[in-house]
């Protein structure tokens, strides 16, 4: 039988980034609150990702099958699990993850395999784990992982150094990933939780702790404090388009500036409007309106991903080695959504390692 443990504190705090954060956790008979990895299955259970079996039991430590895996991706991708008939001749329309094995292989997130099988029931390994979430949340390129037993020529090589870099998934103490063992419920839910909500991996926790410190201090025109997450020898580029941003476009204030940035009365000139061309014009307080903060920015961010990949593109061509938290607004039904528009905290490590704001980043569609 399922437990309920209604949410304690530190659950409020770890997921106070979340639009709406759930009223009970469900535990499970032999998975339990104290678990390192109860948040993530938790988590999961509650978005309706996972689910326990009908004894009351996850069973963390049980493989995981090829259905179970695309099933528990589809969820969180929100693809159409409607049961249907597959490419595949040995999952008919009515498998329970027909209608997810389809989407997943209309998706190019699965391949079956020569004669036309998915084998569903056939157990996922830690580097064919990598490979799925790699394609279905398509991670940006990273620098090589350098575990022992992963080589350049495995398979999964590329896709393991994007989730390790990333901190969707870690190797093991010894410096091993160990690719093919098979993985388990417990691991493949924290390496999902993971890759939908990076708030899991915990120096990005800090990082998206950061970025809504800072969203506060813009919404209440505190350059000041703005000022303190500044380097005071790279200061902090503003730009009003992602492609602006290019060839060293955009304004840079240096931390003292920053200070002062609402009372400046200069006209800067900040890029040029996208589609027209024409030159933006303004002083600091009516950039701030009128690009900046004009869109109502929320408290749920992405952190490394986008719903408009060119923006991160355009900005990794000028902060190569930057990390990007994105406040997103979706626009509105009038224009379809083709209204939307991003602010982009770009930010890097410096020499101590500490993360220091380097750009403000908007970005949207000219309509």
């Amino acid at each position: 039988m399922r437990k309920i443990l209604f949410l304690a504190a530190a659950f409020f705090l770890l997921f106070s980034t979340f639009s709406a954060p759930a009223k009970a956790v469900v535990t499970f008979d032999d998975f339990f609150a104290n678990d390192p990895f109860a948040f993530e299955v938790i988590y999961l259970h509650e978005q309706g990702i996972v689910s326990g079996y009908p004894d009351g039991t996850f069973r963390p430590n049980a493989p995981v099958t090829r259905a179970e895996a695309i099933t528990m991706i589809g969820r969180a991708l929100e693809l159409d699990g409607t049961k249907r008939a597959t490419p595949f001749k040995d999952v008919s329309a009515g498998h329970f993850a027909s209608g997810y094995i389809a989407s997943g292989a209309e998706a190019g997130i699965i391949n079956g395999f020569p004669g036309n099988y998915f084998r569903p029931n056939w157990k996922v390994t830690r580097a064919q784990t990598a490979v799925m979430l790699d394609r279905a949340f398509d991670f940006p390129d990273a620098p090589n992982a350098k575990f022992s037993d992963v080589g350049p020529n495995h398979f999964a090589y590329e896709a393991i150094s994007r989730l390790a870099y990333q901190g969707v998934a870690r190797g093991y103490t010894d410096n091993t990933f160990r690719p093919d063992n098979n993985v388990t419920r417990v691991h493949f839910a924290v390496f999902l939780a993971r890759a939908i909500e990076p708030s899991f991996i915990p120096d990005k926790q800090a990082l998206l702790e950061t970025a809504n410190d800072i969203l506060a201090d813009l919404k209440a025109k505190d350059f000041a404090a703005v000022s303190s997450y500044v380097s005071a020898q790279k200061g902090l580029t503003f730009c009003p388009y992602s492609g602006g941003c290019l060839d060293s476009g955009g304004v840079t204030f240096t931390k003292a500036q920053l200070s002062g940035f609402m009372q400046n009365s200069k006209i800067y000139q900040w890029g040029y409007q996208d589609g027209s061309g024409f030159p933006i014009k303004l002083t600091p307080a009516q950039y701030y309106n009128q690009y900046l903060m004009n869109a109502t920015y929320n408290e749920k961010e992405r952190y490394g991903r986008t719903e408009q990949p060119m923006t991160h593109e355009q900005i990794k061509e000028r902060f190569p080695n930057a990390m990007i938290v994105e406040f997103y607004y979706p626009g509105t039904d009038q224009y379809d959504g083709m209204d939307w528009q991003n602010l982009n905290m770009v930010f890097e490590k410096n020499s101590s390692g500490k993360w220091i704001l380097v750009a403000l980043v908007n970005n949207r569609w000219t309509i």
